[in-house]
Order: C-alpha cells, then sequence, then structure tokens
C-alpha cells in the first residue's frame, strides 16, 4: 500500500476512531507515531518503540551505530519517575 491509497481507505473511516494493528489475529498496538524513515518508507507505530535498525528510524534520528536503541515518541500522557517525585 503506498500513502495515497492509505489516505484514500482512511477518508472513508470514522475520523475520531482509534488506529491499531493486528498482530497475532488481535488489535494488539495502537498507531500512535508515524513517519518517514531513511529509506522512504511510511513507518507506523506505538509510543515508546525501539527502532533497531538504521533504516526503520526516521531520517533525521541517529543510526544504529550513533544510538543502538532510538525510540519513537513517549506517551505525554504516560506515568514518568516525575509523576512520583512530585507526588511526594
Amino acid at each position: 500500500m503506498v500513502v495515497k491509497e492509505l489516505i484514500k481507505a482512511l477518508n472513508k473511516m470514522p475520523q475520531n476512531a482509534d488506529v491499531l494493528h493486528l498482530w497475532d489475529g488481535e488489535p494488539r498496538t495502537t498507531i500512535d507515531v508515524v513517519y518517514e524513515s531513511r529509506i522512504g518508507e511510511i513507518i507506523t507505530a506505538p509510543f515508546n518503540m525501539v527502532a533497531y535498525s538504521t533504516d526503520a528510524r526516521p531520517k533525521d534520528a541517529p543510526t544504529s551505530v550513533e544510538d543502538r536503541y532510538w525510540h519513537t515518541a513517549y506517551d505525554p500522557n504516560d506515568y514518568t519517575e516525575e509523576d512520583e517525585v512530585e507526588s511526594k
């Protein structure tokens, strides 16, 4: 599927619906991040997902040599250690 086909399909669907990825027969993974990879593919991923290979990372992300465990964005609403410190 190419981007224009994806956009055409998504335009026919409810615009406020959650987007999930079917994995092992069940919708297990939310799609929270979309970006263009270094090799021109469009990547969808959940928050805080590791991309190991350089090709799977966005064009402006560090290479796998520079950063072995590059992560997609973190969920801005997720619980963090800072939350625990602030609650004390």
